[in-house]
């Protein structure tokens, strides 16, 4: 198991673990960011930058809970940054509450940082007489970086272990001599390289002591499973997890008595989590004017100067390069103090203990560990990605919409600094297109545009059937009433005129007989429209040859066009093909919307139909227009309804767009209405065109049919 894992249920798509990963070691799948076990060099960023607190660490209390109670000895090492950490609380009484959770010898890994001192010290004197180039090696995530990442700087790594092994072999030294070799310390035997990364309890079980380091650093959980120093620390604890151990056990750091530690004394060694504080602790110089020694910190400013110690552009010798801005921004610190205030309780807590010590007693602390074994080799872990051809990354780009140069907006947003590199990342795995901000933001734009199209085209059927529902309903009535009232108004009519052939003598009672006649006649066409409305339903569709049908809808109207000095104008495409469609229905449609185009003219005027097929070719589109009064825009929205009309009383029933309205949708066409008030109104028709195939079969068998004149509706 990774030391670093992903939450999949926390993680939200930000990629900013992607961004700040230093080893591309995070790899996105189905849009979760999951941390690739053998790339990782545990650096922790990730974990500092996650603010949905979506990555975890592999968890050690378990671990350390059992070897407490196995009444073993147990030393606790604490990282020279446990001041900063828990302040305020003073460090007393910290590592009196470390005691408490029953570790035996609580150890300053301070002191492990004096013993390296001078072993940095002579071989900077060594890299000056030879030009060799050293990286500091206390920042166990550099030295993994480089092994994996940057195998040609693996001999510039100094060949010294870090303040927490050197800390470690000194209580073995003097509690348990002879057991740790030099030989075991520079390289571990080839079965504890096949272990490596399965826990380093061989240590304790051998010695009969246990090693616990405690610190805010992620990285030293992979460093002690480094088969060079593997053995060395059983377990380590971030002073996270130390944190709640302590408050499993309901122990409060405030209530604890103060306690020292059972380390020997240490002096400078405890500026070493502060930028600069190896050098300081070495006594090497940091002058600004000198060149020799280059002394940055985090990833975006250590992996430029290690590309350039690399391609020899570096007049430096010595780098300390941490990718923390020093331990005391480690990413398992426990509290939000700034850089600068944890730096300053580190200060006054040097200045402080430094008091306590004298040169002589630190000097005897020293002379004790003086055939100390420091040294330690290391393993080249080389991790290759193979980069993919031109044509891949073209292909990938593509997928992400840069179709150009100019597409490639290199925003970072999907945590990689170009495009370019995001396209190589898809190619090799690490990333998914989706990643891409602009390619997420031009699909949700697609997406809300297909959504308003859905809508809109749901709103419009929804409306349809609305009225296709009314129309319906409206039919059934139409027939019940119609076939109710149509035999009393045949006897009043038939009646009304064998009285006024009886009473011609009577001019009165003449014209009262032809105002009952004529109003029953009125009642009869609105029964014939009820009648005609509630038989829309049926269609017979044969085929028609429609600029025919057309010629004949203006023979018959022509005559009514010229009472009313109006000039009926034709516009027809002779090509339209034959129509599957019931010529009568649609004919008497036509005539219908014609005469109303004639009477909605005061005066001179025209009515202009116009067919012909639209741009996709699979409509025929048909425009009845009139340059007469309009239609206001209060009354679009009734013109359907049936009884609806604006003609004058006696003069319209209201049901002739309603039945317009009913053949065109039994056609699966439709109908829209164009009017400016004032200027005129067009009404534009599209009818589908049938199968060919079928139409041409149907022709060949009945020939074209027209259709006989049929009535009118207002």
């Amino acid at each position: 198991m990774g030391i670093v894992k992903t939450i999949p249920e926390k993680c939200k798509r930000c990629y900013t673990c992607v961004r700040e990963c230093p080893a591309n070691a995070i790899k996105v799948e189905g849009g979760q960011a999951t941390v690739i076990e053998e790339r990782c060099i545990a650096c922790g960023n990730c974990v500092k930058v996650c603010a949905q607190k979506a990555k975890s660490i592999e968890d050690s209390r378990d671990e350390v809970k059992q070897m407490l109670s196995e009444g073993k000895r147990v030393f606790a090492c604490l990282a020279p940054s446990f001041p900063a950490a828990f302040h305020p609380e003073s460090p007393g009484k910290v590592v009196g509450a470390v005691r408490e959770l029953g570790f035996t010898d609580v150890w300053e890994v301070a002191f492990g940082a004096e013993l390296i001192t001078r072993a940095y010290s002579e071989l900077y004197k060594d890299s000056l007489r030879t030009g060799q180039s050293i990286i500091s090696t206390p920042c166990p995530a550099i030295v993994s970086y480089v092994a994996k990442y940057m195998p040609s700087l693996t001999g510039a790594l100094a060949p010294i272990v870090s303040p927490m092994i050197a800390t470690a072999r000194a209580i073995r030294d003097r509690y348990a001599p002879g057991t740790l070799s030099a030989s075991a310390a520079r390289a571990g035997s080839k079965q504890q390289r096949s272990r490596a990364g399965q826990g380093s309890r061989s240590g304790g079980d051998r010695e009969g002591l246990y090693i616990v380091f405690i610190g805010p650093c992620i990285a030293k959980k992979n460093e002690i499973r480094d088969p060079c120093v593997k053995g060395t620390v059983d377990a380590v604890l971030t002073y996270r997890e130390l944190e709640r151990m302590l408050e499993e056990l309901g122990i409060r750091i405030s209530e604890v008595p103060e306690s020292g530690f059972d380390s020997p004394p240490c002096i400078i060694g405890r500026s070493f989590p502060i930028s600069g504080g190896l050098l300081k602790t070495s006594g090497l110089s940091t002058d600004i004017l000198e060149n020799n020694i280059l002394i940055t910190e985090g990833k975006d400013r250590v992996l430029p100067a290690l590309k350039e110690l690399a391609d020899g552009k570096s007049q430096a010798h010595f780098f300390d390069v941490l990718f923390c801005e020093g331990c005391i921004n480690g990413p398992k610190m426990i509290n939000d103090k700034s850089m600068f205030a944890r730096k300053q309780v580190m200060a006054d807590y040097i200045n402080e203990q430094a008091q306590k010590v004298t040169q002589r007693e630190f000097l005897e602390a020293l002379h004790e560990f003086r055939n100390l074994d420091v040294s330690r080799s290391f393993t080249c872990e080389t991790v290759y990605l193979s980069r993919p051809t031109d044509e891949e990354i073209r292909r990938a780009l593509q997928a992400m919409k840069k179709w150009s140069t100019e597409d490639q907006l290199n925003c970072g947003a999907c945590g990689y600094a170009t495009c370019m590199d995001k396209a190589i990342a898809v190619c090799q795995g690490l990333a998914e297109p989706e990643m891409c901000l602009p390619y997420l933001v031009d699909e949700l734009e697609n997406a809300l545009k297909q959504i308003r199209q859905s809508h809109d085209e749901l709103k419009s059927a929804q409306e349809r059937l609305v009225q296709s529902e009314r129309l319906a309903s409206m039919g059934q009535i139409s027939a019940g009433v119609a076939h109710e009232i149509n035999n009393p108004l045949g006897t009043i009519i038939l009646y009304s005129h064998m009285l006024m052939r009886q009473l011609r003598q009577s001019e009165s009672v003449k014209s009262d007989l032809q105002m009952i006649v004529g109003e029953a006649s009125r009642c009869k066409n609105i029964v014939r429209g009820l009648l005609d409305f509630s038989r829309q339903s049926r269609v017979s569709k044969i085929p028609t040859d429609l600029p025919a049908l057309i010629g004949e809808v203006e023979a018959i109207m022509e005559h009514k066009a010229k009472e009313s000095k109006i000039r009926i104008r034709r516009e027809i495409d002779e090509k339209l093909p034959v129509m599957m469609i019931d010529a009568g229905q649609i004919k008497q449609m036509l005539v219908n919307l014609v005469q109303n185009g004639i009477d909605a003219i005061e005066g001179q005027g025209e009515v202009c139909l116009t067919a012909r097929m639209n741009e996709s070719g699979d409509m025929v589109e048909i425009r009845i227009s009139d340059n007469g009064c309009g239609i206001s825009q209060e009354n679009m929205s009734k013109l359907f309804t049936p009884f609806f009309t604006t003609k004058e009383i006696a003069k319209g029933t209201g049901l002739g767009l309603a039945i317009c309205y009913g053949i065109v949708k039994m056609h699966s066409g439709n109908i829209i209405v164009e009017s400016t008030e004032g200027k005129g109104t067009t009404l534009i028709i599209t009818l589908p065109i049938s199968d060919r195939s079928a139409e041409k079969e149907s022709v060949e068998r009945t020939g074209l049919h027209g259709t006989s004149s049929g009535g009118t509706y207002e």
